[in-house]
């Protein structure tokens, strides 16, 4: 079994507004306060998007996001053949896709350091994570790593709440009460530091790595709530995101006329149709409850797994 003082652990994090990595560094605390000799790499694209973000900056990364056309990112710390007993991998969701730096880095020849290597995500969104995880597991097994475990921090409020309190925070960087009745923006305080509680468990479960058969860590703990009104227009949303993600990458590189027009076009039609889209989902899930609410049990399930087969070492 592996000793704590002797375990390699790297950590792979991007972070725009500074949340995920204040997430991350709660979390990885207890593991580092064990002996773990821990390798920070921040996941830096060489052009830094804005925060806060400008309106028309912040739509033009959707179509990037969807199709996977990635920026450049800088040097990591790290070589692409070193080997790390473990890696933690904590993200941002944007437009129900993993963010850009991320996706970037799974593409360049770094990535290979997660190939035949235990791996925990920690992912940070306001509340639509599905289809990101989903992306990013696949993405993993196709690089032959094995997840253990799964951890999601959601921003606070209610879906309406964050509806308001999220893009305000978004495109002024102000996490204070909005209008002094709704919640802060963003992950609570308390979320925040809560998630030592898994980091706490992580160093009582690092002797185990060398294990050849690795078994969840979190599942006790709860790590990863799905609440199942969020799926169905998940699902609508994405689909209906590929076909304008195509449409405004035929429109030219980012700042040309017509990818410009049909940016906006996409923002407009996205505050139309979102309650439209919300609306009929709830009632398309009252209607087809003895038909549909099997297939989103079931789906609920599958993202609250903790690992998936993919044999390590």
């Amino acid at each position: 079994m592996t000793d704590p003082a002797a375990t390699n652990v790297l950590v792979l994090y991007y972070s725009q507004s500074g949340d995920t990595e204040r997430l991350v560094r709660n979390f990885v605390e207890p593991v580092a306060s064990a002996g773990a000799n821990i390798t920070w790499a921040n996941i830096e694209p060489a052009q830094p998007y804005p925060y806060p973000w400008n309106l028309s900056h912040f739509f033009d990364v959707f179509p990037d996001c969807i199709n996977g056309d990635t920026p450049e990112i800088l040097t990591p710390s790290f070589e692409p053949d070193q080997h790390f007993d473990l890696i933690i991998l904590a993200y941002q969701v944007w437009f129900l896709a993993p963010s850009l730096p991320i996706q970037a880095f799974m593409k360049s020849p770094y990535a290979q350091v997660l190939r035949d290597t235990p791996i925990i995500t920690l992912i940070a969104c306001r509340n639509m994570w599905h289809s990101a995880s989903e992306q990013l597991q696949q993405t993993l097994i196709d690089l032959g790593a094995h997840l253990i475990g799964k951890i999601v921090v959601t921003h606070q409020g209610s879906p309406l709440a964050t509806f308001i309190t999220t893009p305000r925070l978004l495109l002024t960087g102000k996490k204070d009460s909005a209008l002094g009745v709704l919640p802060p923006g963003g992950f609570a305080e308390e979320d925040i530091k809560s998630v030592s509680q898994f980091g706490k468990q992580l160093a009582d479960y690092l002797p185990q790595l060398s294990l050849p058969q690795k078994t969840p860590i979190f599942t006790d703990l709860h790590p990863v709530q799905v609440n199942k009104r969020y799926i169905l227009p998940e699902w609508v949303g994405i689909t209906l995101y590929r076909p304008w993600a195509r449409l405004i990458r035929l429109g030219g590189p980012s700042g040309s006329p017509v990818r410009t027009l049909l940016v906006w076009l996409f923002a407009l039609q996205l505050v139309v149709a979102l309650p439209i889209v919300l609306f009929l989902c709830t009632i398309t899930r009252i209607l087809l409850y003895p038909v549909l609410n099997p297939v989103l049990e079931g789906y609920a399930l599958k993202l609250q797994e903790q690992s998936f087969d993919n044999s390590v070492g």
